[in-house]
């Protein structure tokens, strides 16, 4: 997503925590292989909707996941437990 790419993948806890079904790319169930075939047949015939998961993507990465954003969040839960 960090790379502006449409993303494709089976649906494990981290992949639901980063990816917005239908807004950043696409989610399948683990082990439909037919589930994922069809997806990337989508994603291959429908490049205007790869773009925009890209964009959207890149978007939803700096907002979450950014290096300043991983240190804020990081510093956030050590105060909080010197804190207590």
């Amino acid at each position: 997503m960090a790379a502006g790419r449409a993303v494709l993948a089976t649906e494990t806890n981290g992949a639901r925590d980063a990816i917005a079904a239908g807004e950043t790319g696409e989610l399948v169930a683990v082990g439909d292989a037919a589930a994922l075939a069809a997806a990337l047949t989508r994603l291959l015939d429908d490049p205007a909707r790869c773009q925009q998961y890209g964009e959207a993507g890149r978007a939803r990465v700096l907002e979450r996941y950014s290096i300043p954003r991983m240190i804020a969040g990081t510093a956030a839960v050590y105060e909080e437990a010197l804190a207590s």
